[in-house]
Formats: C-alpha cells, structure tokens, sequence
C-alpha cells in the first residue's frame, strides 16, 4: 500500500502545480495520472494566460472583465483574490522557464484576447499551453516528486466522513492497488467529451467530478458549458485560436461578408450571433485569417497554420476555413470554497474540474491557464496544511475487494453487443442536439429520458476480454460511466434554471431573471439518485 500526506489526482497544468506547492510546503506527495502529464488537455490551450502587467492595466480591471464574463454569477471575494495573485505566479512561471513572446522594450507581450478590455494576455506564439506544460512538468521533475503515469483511479476511499486515499488500477501491471493519503486533490480537468465533437483531448472525461460525486461531494453549476466559436468542425474538432479576431481575422458568411458588429464579444455571445447569421440565411460560416497578413500569421500563429494544412488541407493564407460552434470547457465542477476544499473532509479539488465560483456563468478568454497556476498553488498549499493537522486514519478494508469485484464484473462476462464507443457516440449527439448551446424544457426532458436507457445500456456491458492490463475497453467502460452520470447532472440543473444567463441559454426562458436565478445550481445524490437544490450567490457589490 502507498502512503503519502497528499495524493494528487490529474497530470495536466493544476495538478503539477498543486503537487509543486505541495513538495515546496514540505509535505510528502504523489501525482496519479492516466496518462502521461505532457499528454493532458492543458496542452491544447493555445491562446495565453491572463495577468495585469500592462501599464494601463491593474488587478481591479482584470476583475471586472473576470465578473463582466460570468455574467452576475461570480462569487466576487474569489474574483478579486484571483485577480490580485494573477501576475505573481505568472512572473513565477516565467521565472521558472517559460519563454514568453516580448515586445520591443523586452517585456513580456501582451495580447489583446477574447472581451479582455486591456491587452492581458501572455503567450507563447499559438503554442502557450504546451510550453506551459512542458515547464512545469520539468519543475514537477527536478522535484523528484513519485509520479504514477498510466494509472486509471477507479474510486476514492471514505473513512466515516473524511476522503483518505483512493484505488487505482495500473495499466501497465493490470493491479489495482491502495493509496492512503491524509489529502486529496483531484486536479482531473473537464467533462466535455460527452459532447461529440468537442475541443479537448480523448481522457477529459469528468474523471474527477464523478469520482467526488459518488463519494459524497456536491456538483456546482453543471448548465454552465462553454462552446467556442471558432472550431473547424469535421473529425475531433480543431480549435483556431480566439486570439486570431483580435489579430484582424473575420467570421464571414458565404458571401464574405463580415457577420460580427465587435469582436470584443465573450464566447457565448460570438456563438449566438453566429447562429442568429445562420438562421437568418448566411448560409455556412468560415473564419478568413487572410485578412492577418502572411507575416503576421507565420510569427504569431505558426501552429494554426500547419495544423490547419494537415488536420484540415487547408491552406489558410489562401482561403478561409469552415468553422462552427463546439463544446469546450465547462465552468461547472465539483463545489469548493476558495482554498478548493469539497464538502467533503479531505478532499480537494482545482483547476478545470472544481468549480469555485470563480467563472461564473461564463469563463474569461485567457483565464484557465492562470486558475490552473494561481488556484494550484494555493489548493497545494492548504492541502499540505490539512495533512499535517489531520489524524492517521485506515483504509477502509473492504474498499479494494469491492473495486476488485466491480471490474471482475465488467470483464468476466461474454461479449454484450452492446459498446461504450456506440453508447458515446450517442450520447455525444444527445448532448450537442438536446443539451447544446440552445436548450428548452422539452428537449431536456428527453435529453434525460435518453440519457437514463443509455444509463441502462452501460449497465449491461460485458466484456471478452478479461485481462486489466492496457484494456482500453475497460477503461472507457469506466469513463463512460462517469460522462453518462454527469450529463445527468448536467441536463437537470439546465432544466431546473429556467433563465437565460452567460453559457446557459433557454429559447423558453430567453432572459435573464436576477430574482430567481441569480444562484448557483448544486447537484447532490440523495438515496443514489442526483437532486438540485439553489445555493445564493455571496457577496455584494
């Protein structure tokens, strides 16, 4: 059994840094991911990360445009913190090694990105979140921090009240084995690949969030899933940088003519007006980085030019290239106050998986990489502190012969017919179609009627194959499962807020209603079935 004062869940940008925070705290730690850290889905942020540096720009500023994205729906004390800490641990991680772009005085550069009001945004040409990731995994390393790669958390472990470990199965050894810690931070990223096609990587499955759910944790503002406007749509979806608007480029119809008034727009608002130009016969849109220059393109945007050439034979110098809105991330997650403790003692959460109320109802281009680093650091360090005031409690003891029994279900059985390829693939047009960036009562009631056969589908998967070791078969059984359960969770609390607000949007409740809705939605199991309650915003003004 391995024993460590924390346990960090999750390889991508918050978990190294949390598990950094934790070794500079003095703690003993350990990092469990599913696959390699420089494989996760913080690689694919390209854009930058957000810090007041500029002259004309200050941490009031950078709150307000934080708050003015979500929407009214921000816990405002959180926001400003947030907004206070951002440049220091953005200078540390220059500090650290990452080669920012500079302007002429040799300062970092700064972007304009998204509906910033000031140029905020640090960058590494269109490649931030690689290079970002590529360093703190080489800090995580001169750490000598114990990392456990390819190893698949099939459940956390409860004792009484408090989360003391977790089970996990290595996928090389095909073992499942314990893991005791007096804390755990589950750093685990997003949820949406239920949505089919979607930005992100093949594992962001909403590992972490159901793991917490099914322990005890509390869900917070589900409804609120993010789509990105400029996404080349065919295959798994290719993102084109945000960045390339405010660099000159143009959303067109097929006319080519432009169909943004602003490009200072937040996500959702650019992905409605580009439904609204569709629906009033635009035909087919496309996004005409031309109108950047060839120089400009190849020095700020080298990666969107050669991944626009393979990904989708497009010569975008010379044409523009079709894109549509796509899932992207989810502001909502697993519930946490502002140091990332759950409702649960012992267990934390950061990054793309916790929700503390820091985005809202909608998240600021340019902030994920900066919560990764500046709420890594601190859910690091008060995890440390709870490890070292918490009692040495035991492993629960039937914990690892139940998980050894679940997964002998699931694989000692003959082939069901049935798969969790062709159960997500369903699942991933039920959400796009039902639970999209449009939805309304009726199309969630059957986006849950669905989603529960679906439920009753997975229930009955059996496996040929017996073996643990690299079944990917059983390892996507399992996050579908996961994904299945939180599209639950999502469809309720998008049909129980019957408002329009930031990435939630209702065409039967098509506006904002601040008597009744300005609250978060908190998705909890009660007797094994999921309830939404309300929970009020804090603070004021």
């Amino acid at each position: 059994m391995q024993a460590f004062d924390v346990l960090v869940i999750g390889g991508g940008a918050s978990g190294l840094r949390a598990a950094i925070a934790v070794k500079g705290a003095g703690a003993s730690v350990a990092l469990i991911t599913k696959v390699h850290p420089l494989r996760t889905n913080s690689g694919l942020a390209q854009g930058g990360l957000n810090a007041p540096l500029g002259k004309d720009d200050s941490a009031e500023k950078f709150a307000e445009d934080t708050l003015a994205a979500g929407d009214d729906l921000c816990e405002r004390d959180i926001v400003r913190a947030f907004a206070q800490e951002a440049s220091r641990d953005v200078i540390w991680l220059e500090h650290v090694g990452v080669p920012f772009n500079r302007s002429a005085e040799g300062r970092i550069d700064l972007r304009q990105f998204g509906s910033n009001s000031r140029s905020r945004t640090c960058y590494t040409d269109d490649r931030t979140g690689h290079i970002v990731l590529q360093v703190l995994h080489e800090q995580f390393e001169r750490l000598q921090i114990p990392s456990f790669e390819e190893w698949f958390v099939t459940s956390l472990a409860v004792d009484g009240s408090a989360c003391v470990g977790a089970v996990a199965l290595g996928l090389r050894s095909g073992k499942l084995e314990p893991f005791t810690a007096r804390a755990v931070i589950l750093a685990t990223g997003g949820f949406s690949r239920m949505y089919l096609p979607s930005t992100v990587s093949l594992g962001t499955t909403g590992d972490g969030q159901n793991l917490a759910f099914t322990a005890g944790a509390r869900l917070m503002d589900m409804e609120m899933i993010q789509f990105h406007p400029t996404v080349f749509p065919k295959g798994q979806g290719l993102l084109i940088s945000e960045a390339t608007l405010r660099e000159g480029a143009e959303i067109i119809n097929e006319k080519g003519e432009p169909v943004l008034e602003s490009k200072a727009l937040t996500r959702e608002k650019i992905c409605l007006a580009m439904r609204q130009a569709t629906q009033n016969g635009s035909g087919a849109l496309s996004l005409d980085l031309r109108r950047i220059g060839k120089e400009k393109l190849a020095s700020r945007f080298p990666q969107t030019l050669e991944l626009a050439k393979t990904v989708a034979g497009i010569d975008v110098t010379k044409e523009p290239i079709p894109i549509r809105p796509v899932a992207h991330r989810p502001m909502g997650g697993i519930e946490t106050d502002a140091d990332g403790a759950t409702s649960v003692p012992g267990m934390f959460a950061v990054g793309e998986c916790a929700c503390s109320g820091l985005n809202g109802a909608g998240r600021l281009a340019g902030n994920t990489l900066t919560e990764a680093l500046v709420f890594g650091r601190k859910v690091g360090e008060t995890a440390t502190r709870h490890a070292k005031g918490a009692p040495v409690k035991g492993f629960p003891g039937s914990k690892l012969s139940d998980e050894e029994k679940r997964l002998a279900a699931l694989t000692s059985g003959n082939f069901s017919g049935d798969s969790a390829g062709k159960i997500h693939s369903e699942l991933g047009q039920l959400m796009n179609d039902k639970v999209g960036l449009v939805r309304d009562g009726a199309g969630l009631r059957e986006a849950l009627e669905r989603i529960q056969s679906l439920k009753e589908r997975h229930r009955k998967i059996k496996l040929s194959n017996s073996s643990r070791i690299y079944n990917y078969a059983l390892t996507s059984a399992l996050e579908l499962g996961s994904m299945l359960n939180l599209a639950e969770a999502v469809a309720l609390a998008a049909q129980a807020r019957s408002e329009s607000r930031g990435a939630h949007r209702r065409a039967d409740f098509p506006e904002r209603d601040d008597q009744n809705w300005r609250c978060h939605t908190v998705v909890s199991l009660a007797q094994g079935s999921p309830q939404v309650e309300k929970k009020p915003v804090a603070g004021g003004a």
